[in-house]
């Protein structure tokens, strides 16, 4: 299975592939062609793309219900109640993908080794949720005691002077919280995102463990993003 990564999944779409859409919020975070502008940057030093965009979303208000069939809803809590709220707002058989994890979003839970407990009222809609490379197996293992277990591994990588960054250099973080998921608990479902061009990429992840595979990337160049998806069934 493919997953077309939020903010990619709101444009592209493939007949293999399901579109993460969002990530949403409770409330509207305005702004985003504006800090598209102001951030998105490629590094050639680095080889790699950094931005800084925040979540600037419409608002999960703005949705309507329900989705595409092929659509995932990525969504974020900003304020300590946004948890609680997402969950009255939103239907409870919309697929979901919980976005612990954004790197620009200064109230991360994950810099200070807490767990996000009030997260657990999802448990029962089976949603993903999308981890932070820098978060601790401790956090990811209090998680799966939640009773979650669907695991994206993982969100862009933070630099705080440059914005997050994606790419390659997520690839060994991405093995590490997968073998150890997949240690828990072999029947985890484990999304791997990190650097994914070619085939060879997912051949790779495939071979540590991952059940599905996330374009991010990739989606920047779309000829590149066809092709890949064209050798994937």
């Amino acid at each position: 299975m493919l997953y077309i990564s939020a903010p990619f999944g709101n444009y592209l779409h493939a007949r293999n592939a399901k579109s993460v859409i969002g990530t949403y919020t409770v409330e509207r975070r305005p702004g985003r062609f504006t800090q598209i502008l102001k951030t998105l940057r490629y590094s050639f030093k680095d080889k790699a793309w950094y931005n800084a965009l925040g979540l600037r979303n419409p608002g999960v208000r703005s949705l309507t219900f329900p989705l595409k069939s092929n659509q995932v809803l990525s969504i974020s809590a900003i304020e300590p109640n946004d948890w609680r709220r997402l969950y009255e707002i939103i239907p409870p058989e919309i697929p979901l993908e919980l976005n612990i994890s954004c790197p620009n979003i200064t109230q991360n839970w994950f810099c200070s080794n807490r767990t996000p407990f009030d997260i657990q009222r999802f448990v029962e809609r089976e949603p993903i949720l999308k981890l932070s490379p820098i978060m601790t197996l401790e956090q990811i293992k209090d998680l799966y005691s939640m009773g979650f277990n669907k695991f994206h591994s993982c969100n862009s990588y933070p630099n705080f002077e440059k914005g997050a960054r994606s790419g390659d250099i997520l690839r060994p973080h991405v093995v590490k919280q997968i073998e150890y998921i997949k240690g828990l608990n072999s029947t985890n479902y484990c999304i791997a995102g990190g650097g994914i061009e070619y085939m060879e990429d997912i051949s790779f992840y495939k071979i540590h463990g991952a059940d599905a595979f996330s374009l991010g990337t990739v989606c920047f160049n779309p000829f590149k993003f066809r092709r890949l998806v064209s050798h994937v069934y």
